[in-house]
């Protein structure tokens, strides 16, 4: 079996995966830098790099001692190259191109949003194209179509906040911590709900964009004007606030499918971890009789399994990078071409 080693530094998590040609998982590691970034509430870019550059030797070695492997037996590199932020994508992007010129073997550059859409590729239960695929983090929430040929086009996305970003905004506000959208979710269990009205942005509309802005200042609002919150009403707080994240994603999720007349979706996303999220989705689907893929929680935030099953699909295609490819901040899902060899 050929062996795929990837790499995923796009943010806050040095991940480094290897998985065989069939998609299956062979050694997965990760190192969290939420503990270098929660003094600071959010993401701070210039400590991400600096941690990345401290831990991806020690997280590959991991890797290379759970799968009991060498660096010897590994067939392709792969690297998140796009989007995110640059001096955490460089330090991966960098480590993979040296891998792959000291064993002299193929480097797969990987755009970030479809290591998200295809991380269940190789899994029995991952559908087969056409899918729609609903990706949902901290900083994206859009709507994808991937068709036959595993191409990726957006459909929709957010017009301002993404809904990771909104959970974690007005959980600071809460004083809840970084990151806040698991705390929400821990919190919202215990929750009614139906206590607080939040506003869901254009429900009507015709077309599929997301807005969680007016959400988050009338969630501002509620905080400035109940606080503090007692135990209980912080935890109806959450419910609420969740509840109301859920439906704006499930409804536009499934009138995607509807509308293209698309019977499959898939999911991904740190927000997809969300148990309402997934409940919500789950019941809808069900009831429209739409197929849906739903990843382990644990890789529905940024890991390496997605960007290497991402790589098995270019693969597969025949189509490879070159060490010469810039890693980019913003390159869009249209752009991916850009990575490859022409």
């Amino acid at each position: 079996m050929k062996k795929i080693l990837a790499f995923e530094t796009s943010c806050d998590d040095t991940a480094v995966a290897i998985i065989d040609d069939d998609g299956a998982i062979i050694a997965d590691a990760i190192y969290s830098q939420d503990l270098e970034h929660a003094p600071y509430l959010g993401v701070v870019p210039e400590i991400g790099s600096r941690a990345h550059i401290e831990q991806i030797v020690h997280v590959t070695k991991t890797a290379f001692h759970k799968a009991h492997l060498s660096p010897h037996d590994i067939d392709y590199v792969a690297a998140t190259f796009a989007p995110g932020l640059l001096g955490p994508l460089l330090v991966g992007a960098q480590f993979a191109k040296g891998f792959c010129v000291a064993r002299s073997i193929p480097l797969i550059a990987v755009h970030h949003i479809e290591g998200h859409i295809l991380a269940g590729f190789g899994e029995p239960n991952f559908p087969k194209p056409p899918f729609v695929s609903l990706i949902a983090s901290g900083g994206h929430t859009a709507l994808y179509t991937c068709d036959e040929a595993y191409s990726v086009k957006l459909i929709s996305q957010t017009l301002d906040d993404a809904a990771g970003e909104a959970f974690d905004k007005i959980g600071r506000a809460l004083g809840l911590g970084y990151p806040a959208g698991k705390i929400i979710d821990e919190l919202a269990a215990g929750g009614d709900k139906s206590y607080f009205k939040f506003p869901i942005a254009m429900r009507t509309s015709d077309h599929l964009n997301f807005s969680f802005s007016g959400l988050k200042t009338k969630a501002l609002k509620v905080i400035m004007e109940h606080a503090p919150f007692s135990e209980q009403m912080r935890k109806d707080f959450c419910a609420s606030l969740q509840e109301a994240i859920a439906l704006a994603l499930c409804e536009r999720a499934i009138k995607a499918c509807r509308s293209l007349g698309i019977s499959s979706l898939a999911i991904g996303g740190g927000v997809s971890a969300n148990a309402r999220v997934r409940k919500m989705l789950h019941d809808s689907c069900q009831q429209e009789g739409i197929a849906l893929y739903v990843p382990e929680k644990k890789y529905c935030t940024d890991n390496a399994v997605m960007i290497a099953r991402a790589a098995l699909v270019k693969i597969r295609q025949g189509k490879f990078s070159d060490c010469s490819k810039d890693v980019s901040a913003d390159m869009p899902v249209d752009r991916i071409a850009e990575l490859y060899k022409a």
